[in-house]
Order: structure tokens, then C-alpha cells, then sequence
């Protein structure tokens, strides 16, 4: 198995400061993406939040479909950006990870989430009380290279797996509804 550190397959950086953002006359309009439990750690673009500046972002920090966003303290969920939309950013509380047209942003995004990528966040975060795992660190993660041939299969395994667990989650919400309806009656 080949390995490859993260930062020669993305390019990655911090997300924005919104409260270094804010401005008394506004010229610039920002929706900024965070991830809560709320929604399961899922991006919803309908809750976005908005913030008005003065100041252009830098191109670095706009997200486009394909970018992936990953939180910097726990769970250190990341996502898929899933859409188009212009003018979207993030908080410093978050990784914008912009990958490489040459690697899979659905490969790279089950391995931040994975078991594997779990345990190189755990082994840098103990180093730190706050447990938040910095932009160097994220940099240096290894990631097992894909073989070019099994790239699309990868990918197709993934979007399986993500429309099973999606299913299950639904079907479950479901249940505990109907639960609740022949208990509470409503």
C-alpha cells in the first residue's frame, strides 16, 4: 500500500474569521456553512448563515462543488460541498480542503471520516488540551493511494453505502415517529 500525505493530494486551509469579517459598511455578502448536530453533521444550504463586509475573500476560501469542509474539533466530521453556489464560505472552526482533479473528493472524504483518519486526529489532538487538530497536522496525514483502475469502483461502493445508511436513517425516523404517534396519539 502506497501512502501519500494529504497536502501533495489537496490544497488546504483555514476557514475565515467572520469576526474579523464584519464591517460597518458592507459591500461584500458571505454564506458561511457550519456543520451541526442539528442536521446530523449534513450541510443543509437552506440555514446558511450571512455575513456583510468590506473586504473580498481571497478565492481560497469559497467553496465550490467538490471542496470538502472538515471540523477541526470533535467529531472532526467533514463533508462534500454537493452544490453550486457562489459567495460560500466557512469559520476558522473548519478545514477547506480543496482536492487535487487527479484524486476522488468521495474517496478523500471516507477517509477523513474513517476509522483509519480517526487515528492520526486522536494521536495529534492528545497533544493539545483544547483537542483541536490544526492545519499543519491535517496536512501530514496519510492517505493510501488509490490504484487508478479501482477508482471508480471506490466510488461507486461509497455512494452505495451513503444511500443504505441514508435509507436506514430515514426508515428509522420513521419507526420512532409512528412509535410516537400510538403512544402520544399525534
Amino acid at each position: 500500500m502506497n501512502e501519500i500525505s494529504l497536502d501533495k493530494i489537496a490544497k488546504i486551509y483555514s476557514g475565515i474569521r467572520n469576526s474579523s469579517m464584519k464591517d460597518t459598511e458592507p459591500t461584500y455578502q458571505y454564506d458561511i456553512i457550519t456543520l451541526t448536530n442539528e442536521n446530523n453533521f449534513r450541510i443543509n444550504k437552506n440555514q446558511l448563515e450571512t455575513i456583510k463586509t468590506n473586504k473580498k475573500l481571497d478565492e481560497k476560501y469559497l467553496l465550490k462543488k467538490g471542496d470538502i469542509i472538515m471540523r477541526l474539533t470533535p467529531p472532526y466530521t467533514s463533508r462534500i460541498i454537493e452544490f453550486n453556489e457562489k459567495n460560500v464560505t466557512t469559520t476558522s472552526n473548519y478545514a477547506i480542503i480543496k482536492v487535487n482533479e487527479n484524486y476522488s473528493p468521495e474517496i478523500l472524504n471516507f477517509y477523513l471520516n474513517s476509522y483509519y483518519i480517526k487515528k492520526q486526529i486522536h494521536q495529534v489532538s492528545e497533544e493539545n488540551s483544547m483537542k483541536v487538530v490544526n492545519i499543519s497536522n491535517i496536512k501530514k496525514f496519510n492517505i493510501i493511494q488509490i490504484e487508478e483502475d479501482k477508482k471508480e469502483t471506490y466510488i461507486n461502493l461509497i455512494e452505495t453505502f451513503k444511500n443504505k445508511k441514508h435509507l436506514m436513517e430515514k426508515q428509522i425516523q420513521l419507526e420512532e415517529n409512528l412509535i410516537e404517534e400510538i403512544i402520544f396519539g399525534e
